[in-house]
């Protein structure tokens, strides 16, 4: 991860915890960038510095460029689904390391941490074959923070606020 250890503004951290869909950008090998569109569902962790999503192995494209360059942004640049109340556009960047085998443990706790969006999680024996891609089947992307830039407004309009270097 990073050695910086940021103070994350309370706007950025409300983002972090309470946005559910938020863009991640990535480099390709030819030098440009890759925007998609991923669910944090509030995986944020101030004390280690870190903001976290999961994907799929289903899109080996992005885990594996990701993996060769770990330089990612990721842009909270929506209130309309989530709990965040402000409207400040947040953009977060640091290094991401993946976690190709995540526990059974952090499964678990990622489908706690989804139940505040999107609802109770569906158990049984056909939810539980239906949905075991998307609860069985993840990995996580976990994002060591280096910087972090908030703008008033959602349209990253007005003065910018820099955490860490500029």
């Amino acid at each position: 991860m990073t050695d910086t250890h940021l103070t994350w503004p309370d706007t950025a951290y409300e983002a972090f915890t309470g946005d559910l869909t938020v863009a991640v950008a990535y480099l390709t090998p030819a030098g440009g960038a890759v925007v998609t569109s991923v669910s944090p569902v509030g995986l944020a962790d101030r004390a280690a510095n870190q903001v976290s999503f999961t994907t799929s192995l289903g899109f080996p494209k992005k885990l594996e460029r990701i993996l060769n360059n770990p330089r990612v942004a990721l842009a909270y640049h929506t209130r309309t689904h989530g709990f965040a109340a402000h409207s400040h556009y947040v953009l977060a960047q640091g290094k991401a390391s993946v976690d190709l085998q995540p526990s059974a443990q952090r499964l678990a706790e990622l489908m706690d941490a989804t139940e505040p969006f999107l609802g109770e999680t569906k158990h049984g024996r056909v939810w539980d074959w239906l949905l075991r891609e998307y609860h069985q089947e993840r990995v996580f992307v976990d994002v060591g923070l280096e910087r972090i830039t908030t703008w008033p407004h959602l349209s990253a309009h007005g003065p910018a606020a820099v955490t860490g270097p500029s």
